[in-house]
């Protein structure tokens, strides 16, 4: 769906308009919602930019901008800006059984400021990998809200969307994944946390905060990974295949060869952090965990990639992810603030879609109208046919009083229709 034309112009580039962001919003449901990771996107980007974010579509003739999230594959059409996108190998990954490989739409001008790592650069580019920043803009977020926070939990567990029964804020896995089960007395050191939050800036500071009140992560979920990293938790991405316990992956740093047994998102960032060899615990999602023998691994394999840079090279690659930034970059605070749910910028992003109003709503608002508009009925009891008029009223009673607000004719004023007379051709 095209945005507005005073959006789609050129004016993307001024510093006062807002900048149209093709990103995952949250759903109108019961109660609606967002995915955390994906309404990180308009969050960075307002915040690197100090500008206002609205929303664009991943299919669109507008110039536009795309941040946050694995949704590479999905851009199609007019131009777009790419920074610090990820993009999966298969053009539907969500599509069940579905193999066919991504390939960049001819139609679409990708513009590649950054990308969320080398595996991602070389789909988006082509076969090619252009010299660019890696790196997942989430990961900028300690730069702009760092609060002081009590550790509560020895281990925090993030489960992926897909591993959740519903959508509810309170997080339930499906029935069938005995993982993520927890023996009387493990909850208070073991919590799981679900990056479905409610549609507010609060809310997924919120669960960001879960996250980082945790000793160590381990998760399904990528940006549960990429903020354990930016906050610098130890943590381990949870695989599901080839056997139980520690396992290892190497990355290629030209992002051609991709490695087997773990999601591509993982290696992507992994790679993008600097990293050759991708640590990982695997688990069966039918068989409960030995959440002891997981705790000890991370404290061995988890230290984050990130901290262990030196400050000045960790410095030097914030700097130039935040510089990538497609139509400017505002300057970053030199301390992290504490309260950006008041942020009016943050506060009032649209992380919602704009709701449409469906048909089965457009009858119903019509149907309403019509009774609101149909003459009143008439109070007066009505005179049989032949009976005399005094019989029917007293000529010397009063009228029934016209309720206030309401004219003669209907509760909105509204004079019943003449009858329409029909003439006949001849």
């Amino acid at each position: 769906m095209a945005l507005p034309s005073a959006v789609c112009s050129d004016a993307v580039t001024q510093t006062e308009s807002p900048i149209p962001l093709a990103w995952a919003a949250g759903v109108w449901a019961d109660p609606p919602y967002v995915n955390v990771g994906d309404a990180l996107s308009p969050m960075m980007v307002a915040l690197v930019s100090r500008r206002p974010v609205s929303r664009a579509g991943m299919v669109d003739r507008c110039q536009r901008l795309a941040a946050v999230g694995t949704i590479g594959q999905n851009l199609r059409g007019g131009r777009v800006h790419v920074w610090g996108t990820g993009c999966s190998p298969r053009a539907e990954p969500l599509t069940p059984g579905s193999t066919r490989p991504f390939v960049p739409d001819a139609g679409t001008q990708l513009m590649l400021s950054a990308t969320r790592g080398p595996y991602s650069a070389r789909l988006l580019g082509g076969g090619q990998l252009p010299a660019i920043p890696f790196g997942d803009p989430a990961m900028l977020l300690p730069r702009y809200y760092s609060p002081p926070i009590e550790k509560r939990w020895e281990l925090g567990v993030v489960l992926h969307l897909s591993e959740l029964a519903d959508r509810s804020y309170t997080v339930r896995p499906k029935p069938a994944i005995r993982r993520y089960d927890l023996a009387p007395g493990e909850e208070a050191a073991i919590t799981l946390i679900t990056m479905v939050a409610p549609p507010d800036a609060g809310s997924i500071l919120g669960k960001i905060d879960e996250i980082r009140a945790c000793r160590r992560i381990v998760s399904t979920s990528l940006h549960g990974i990429a903020l354990a990293e930016a906050y610098d938790i130890p943590n381990l991405y949870l695989g599901a295949s080839g056997g139980t316990g520690m396992a290892e992956a190497a990355l290629d740093p030209d992002g051609i060869d991709w490695p087997d047994g773990v999601n591509a998102r993982f290696p992507d960032l992994a790679a993008g952090l600097g990293r050759r060899i991708l640590p990982y615990w695997r688990q069966p999602k039918a068989r409960p965990t030995d959440w002891a023998a997981l705790i000890e691994a991370i404290d061995r394999y988890g230290s984050p990639a990130f901290s262990a840079r030196p400050i000045d090279e960790r410095a030097a690659w914030e700097t130039s992810l935040i510089s990538a930034l497609p139509f400017g970059s505002a300057e970053p605070p030199s301390e992290p603030g504490t309260s950006l749910a008041a942020d009016p910028l943050i506060a009032n992003l649209p992380f919602l879609p704009a709701r449409r109003v469906g048909l089965s709503a457009v009858l119903q608002a019509a149907s309403r109208f019509r009774r609101l508009a149909s003459p009143a009925p008439d109070p007066r009891p009505r005179r049989a046919e032949g009976e005399p008029l005094s019989s029917c009223r007293d000529a010397t009673a009063p009228r029934p009083a016209t309720p206030a607000g309401e004219r003669s004719g209907g509760p909105l004023g509204i004079a019943p229709a003449a009858p329409r007379t029909t003439t006949k051709a001849s």
